[in-house]
């Protein structure tokens, strides 16, 4: 089997790296035929980039009451890595579910617990648009400090529900002592580009221009950056458009989906985007492209020391 080809510059990871990948499998990679072809393409790939936590969209199966363990565990499996599954989003056409994938027997890294992604502490049973692991990094134990590690698949086709799923995910990583990574499918445009033109807005297919775009007050459309705002004002970073050019590959910004947004991203704290030391952007057996990210653990444990230190001397 041909892999899918890796962009020209993808470097071993660093020495006290964690990489970092977001990959929509278009139906978990499966095709209809049950043809399993894409799912090895973004296998080998992830494998070559050496990906040591893969947030995962679009991670389902046909007939899931049947299959859906044994394919979680198969992609495990053949990545070497511990699996958590998380619901599917809200709105969903098929059982698509989201998950992380982590690297827990060659890191280092430790996942500490699973974070509920429903509203049962309040009593309901609405699945939510993510599911997310508390990650114990290398070298930061002493300062007990986790990094809360999201995958995130938001609806297609509301962008009422988008901002509402978008809203309730943002509102709970507000605490400024937390390190943050989320990433995934937002299903929209961010304001970091690349830009996009009204005329291609016109030709989005109509199930996207309904959420993705808003009239102007000339009456054109313009591109709907609600979800992209959310994130900012809780203070987390576009990882992509805040890394400088030469630290990206390719170095300008481009759609990683066919509806030509940049809909795969990830957005991380202060701390994890100040650390942060590499994109790239990587076809796979998908629709979508993959995004992968390197952050340097010793710059992260630097940056959190300094805080910690900060804390103590204010006291």
């Amino acid at each position: 089997m041909t892999r899918s080809p890796l962009p020209a510059a993808v470097p071993a990871a660093a020495d006290d790296t964690l990489r970092i990948a977001s990959v929509n499998w278009h139906y978990g990679g499966l095709d209809d035929d049950g043809s399993d072809v894409r799912w090895r393409q973004t296998v080998d790939v992830l494998g070559e980039v050496g990906a040591q936590v893969v947030l995962c969209q679009e991670f389902g199966v046909a007939q899931p009451a049947l299959r859906q363990s044994r394919h979680v565990q198969r992609t495990a499996n053949a990545l070497g890595s511990e699996a958590v599954l998380g619901p599917v989003p809200p709105g969903a056409r098929s059982a698509l579910h989201t998950a992380i994938l982590v690297d827990t027997r060659t890191t280092g890294v430790s996942i500490e617990a699973e974070v509920p992604y429903t509203h049962t502490r309040f009593g309901g049973t609405q699945h939510e648009s993510w599911c997310g692991v508390q990650l114990r990094l290398p070298g930061l134990e002493d300062l007990d400090q986790d990094l809360d590690c999201y995958s995130v698949h938001l609806p297609a086709r509301s962008a009422v529900e988008q901002l509402s799923q978008a809203q309730t995910l943002a509102a709970l990583l507000t605490a400024p002592e937390r390190l943050v990574l989320v990433g995934g499918d937002f299903n929209g445009y961010p304001r970091g580009g690349p830009a996009v033109t009204a005329d291609e807005l016109e030709r989005l297919p109509p199930h996207l221009r309904v959420t993705r775009c808003r009239e102007g007050a000339d009456g054109a459309l313009e591109a709907n950056y609600d979800v992209d705002d959310v994130f900012g004002r809780a203070g987390l970073f576009d990882l992509a458009f805040s890394l400088p050019a030469e630290l990206r590959n390719p170095p300008e910004l481009r759609a990683t989906g066919r509806g030509g947004a940049r809909v795969d991203r990830l957005y991380a704290s202060p701390e994890v985007a100040g650390a942060a030391t590499g994109y790239w952007q990587v076809r796979v057996g998908s629709d979508h492209d993959a995004v992968v990210f390197d952050v340097n653990l010793a710059a992260l444990r630097r940056i959190v020391s300094s805080r910690a230190g900060m804390r103590e001397g204010g006291r």
